[in-house]
């Protein structure tokens, strides 16, 4: 109950200094100042207002760039394709390599490195799996893909 007396009592003596310093500041400020503070409060608001429509516009030209990218394709099928065939390549370059090195080479190079020197003048490529190359089946519905 204290508590709540002094909440009450801070809360009163807030208003009252809040008005005092009011009073107080409007007695002793000259009026052009007072206009240059509404023309300042004036800015902020026109201020918020173009950034409301600036991101109200940018919602709509995202939207329309979605639309001509994307067209009327269903995003989240085309995903679920797409993750789908990209774990069955998982699992076909998986079973095409058969075992996995040894654990010794895999302390001694690091992914992505190539371990062995090419000949002079060849580029190394990795070789295809099975010959031919394998197409996203999402890649003629998607114009752009978000992933």
């Amino acid at each position: 109950m204290k508590r709540l007396f002094w909440i009450g009592v801070g809360a009163v003596a807030t208003v009252v200094v809040i008005r005092k310093v009011r009073e107080l500041v409007d007695a002793h400020t000259p009026p052009g100042v007072a206009q240059a503070a509404g023309v300042v409060s004036g800015l902020g608001s026109a201020l918020r207002s173009a950034r409301s429509e600036f991101s109200a516009g940018l919602a709509e030209r995202e939207a329309e760039l979605r639309q001509d990218l994307l067209g009327d394709v269903d995003l989240d099928a085309a995903r679920e394709r797409a993750d789908s065939w990209r774990a069955d390549r998982r699992q076909q370059r998986g079973s095409a390599r058969g075992r996995s090195r040894p654990a010794s080479s895999h302390a001694k190079s690091r992914p992505g490195r190539h371990t062995g020197a090419a000949p002079t003048g060849e580029i190394p490529t990795r070789p295809a799996a099975s010959g031919e190359i394998a197409q996203d089946p999402s890649d003629g519905e998607l114009g752009y893909s978000f992933y």
